[in-house]
This record gives structure tokens, sequence and C-alpha cells, in this order.
């Protein structure tokens, strides 16, 4: 008789600030009931390197912790622990992450392509076992999508984002600061995004961050997670 291994199911909901990840973490749980929501700010979120900050969880002050390797170090260790005692009767739904919590991170933190690549490789190859959905909303332009969340979002939020990243040694390196370099930083970060995720192994579906139709991607995203799960 074949054994039935049972295993987590985990979904990540990743892209850039204001895409749309915490709404549609939120309606996964809305319309599936079995699933666990953990939002990027939650200071119990079991993958996050640190504590989120006073308003999310841009880390400005991560490289007065952590290099690269150490960050990616902890990185999975941190996943390996949540691996081991997940249950395997729930839909864990992590929003902002792999990317936007841990990527970007590795990214203000200066990381050479050749360490963020292999970080990717070992995280995949970590949650191989359990072979995990991605969803990732996709932006056409990420220096409108920035402009436009600036404006959505306020005069706080947008000092907030740029006293927080001014500080990384992504943009000090490059002699980068204020609104236009933050723009510059996540036109780059998009780009490196959009690549790690065209070398996903396991289930994705890309949709777009600003949609005619939020509706329609709402039902696309729930269609997509309940035929997979």
């Amino acid at each position: 008789m074949r054994t039935v291994i049972q295993r987590p199911q985990i979904l990540f909901i990743d892209g850039l600030p204001g895409s749309g990840k915490s709404t549609a973490a939120a309606e996964v749980g809305r319309r599936c009931p079995d699933s666990r929501i953990f939002l990027e700010s939650q200071s119990d979120h079991p993958l996050l390197v640190g504590v989120p900050d006073r308003m999310g969880a841009a880390f400005g002050t991560i490289h007065q912790v952590h290099t690269p390797d150490s960050f990616a170090t902890v990185a999975l260790l941190k996943l390996d622990a949540f691996l081991e005692m997940a249950g395997s009767n729930v839909r864990y739904v992590f929003e902002s992450h792999p990317l936007q919590s841990t990527v970007r991170v590795l990214f203000q933190l200066d990381a050479p392509e050749t360490v963020i690549l292999k970080f990717w490789s070992d995280l995949q190859d970590r949650l191989a076992p359990v072979e995990p959905w991605l969803l990732y909303l996709r932006e056409r332009d990420p220096g409108q999508a920035m402009e436009a969340i600036f404006r959505e979002r306020g005069v706080a939020w947008q000092s907030y984002v740029v006293e927080a990243l001014s500080q990384s040694p992504w943009m000090k390196k490059r002699d980068l600061a204020g609104v236009a370099g933050l723009l510059e930083m996540f036109r780059h970060y998009s780009a490196l995004n959009d690549e790690l995720v065209d070398s996903w192994r396991f289930p994705r579906l890309a949709l777009a961050a600003r949609p005619e139709s939020y509706e329609w991607r709402t039902n696309a995203l729930i269609e997509w997670v309940t035929a997979c799960g």
C-alpha cells in the first residue's frame, strides 16, 4: 500500500509595496477558512529576521546587525525551524515573503548577486519537500508604482520609507538619497524580483499589481489556490 505523506501547504504572496499583497492574503483567509495568515508587519511572523519597526518591516537599521551572509544564514534557520513545526492540516499564507522580507533586505544590504542567487537556491532546496506556491503581483513600471503609493499613503509614509532605506548600504554605496534614490533602488530591486520569480521551481502565478479589474484578480487568485489545495 502506498503511504501518503502529509505535509504543510504554503502560499507565498509577494510583490512591491502597495501591490495588494495584504489585501490578497486577507481574501484568501476569508474564502479559505483553513488558512493561517501571516502579514509582514506581525511581530510573531515565524520567518522574519528581526522585529518589524514602527510602520511595518522596512528594517532600515538591519545593516547595524547583519551582513548579507549572516542575514541569509538566519533567514534559512528560521525557515528550517518553521518547517519542522508546521502542521499538515493548515494552509499557511505568508504576505511579503520570500522576496519583500528576505531578498529585499539582502538587496538593501548590497549583497553581491552571487550571494542572493545562492540564497534563492538554498531557500528552494529547503522548501522542496513542501512544494510551496507563489503568487507574484507584478508591477509594469516600478517607478510609477512607487510614486502612486507615495500619493496614496501620504507624506508620513513616504518620509518613513525614504528615511529607512536611505541608510541602506545599497543606496549609500551609490551615493543616492531621497525620493529619487529610492525610486532608482526599487527599479533595480523589481528587476531582480522578476528574474528570481522566473526561476521559481514550484507552482507560481503572476498577476498584475494594478489590474483593470480587482474583482477578476481576486477570483483568479482564489480559483488558483483552490485548484492547488
